[in-house]
């Protein structure tokens, strides 16, 4: 079951990434295809290369909070959430960014989680470097192997970075579900973004 469903999301996500990168086209007879409803966020492509890049993210490190899983949970526990993704950035006029992304990685109990989702960040330079700040949101679908019988959930993350243009540490503090039990408690996910 949970191998379907991994393939499923992985054949899913595929599929979504590959209408993003696709533009309009025209047929033969020259009734055009339908446009991407996602094109606005690379609409910029073409007037101004710059601004839009392809992303690679790797994941690292995974903090389980102290006080919200039991030692010996956390004795059990993966930090270690080694995997990697692929994503799209547009630097919008306004010079924040917004990102497409796909993303999978080892869990907190060694198990394959993958992600795939929209994230906005304001960023803000740092006076007199090239450094940069940035805080905001990602809108996204899960799949971990003990949420929801293996199928996919959508989640609502904060998200903030620091860095460069074109490297970035991450990180997305997921919260804690139940004040009742300390089966599910807080985890900070930090992992790298660096462009292509």
């Amino acid at each position: 079951m949970h191998t379907v469903s991994t393939r499923i999301f992985c054949c899913a996500a595929a599929f979504a990434a590959s209408l993003l990168a696709m533009p309009a086209t025209a047929h033969a007879n020259g009734i055009a295809a339908p446009d991407n409803p996602f094109a606005g966020l690379f609409a910029e492509a073409a007037n101004a290369p710059k601004n839009v890049q392809w992303d690679v993210y790797m994941t690292g490190y995974a903090h389980h909070g102290r006080s919200t899983y039991t030692g010996k949970q956390i004795s059990k526990m993966n930090e270690q959430t080694l995997g990697a993704g692929l994503g799209r950035t547009l630097r919008d006029k306004r010079g924040n960014d917004e990102s497409l992304y796909v993303i999978g990685m080892r869990d907190s109990h060694e198990r394959a989680q993958w992600m795939a989702g929209y994230a906005y960040q304001w960023i803000f330079p740092v006076k007199h470097t090239s450094m940069e700040v940035g805080m905001g949101f990602s809108a996204l679908m899960i799949r971990r192997h003990d949420w929801h019988g293996g199928r996919p959930f959508p989640a609502v993350l904060p998200v903030a970075s620091i860095g460069k243009r074109d490297a970035q540490l991450l990180a997305t503090y997921v919260p804690r579900i139940s004040n009742n039990s300390k089966t599910k408690g807080d985890i900070l996910l930090v992992m790298l973004k660096m462009a292509l």
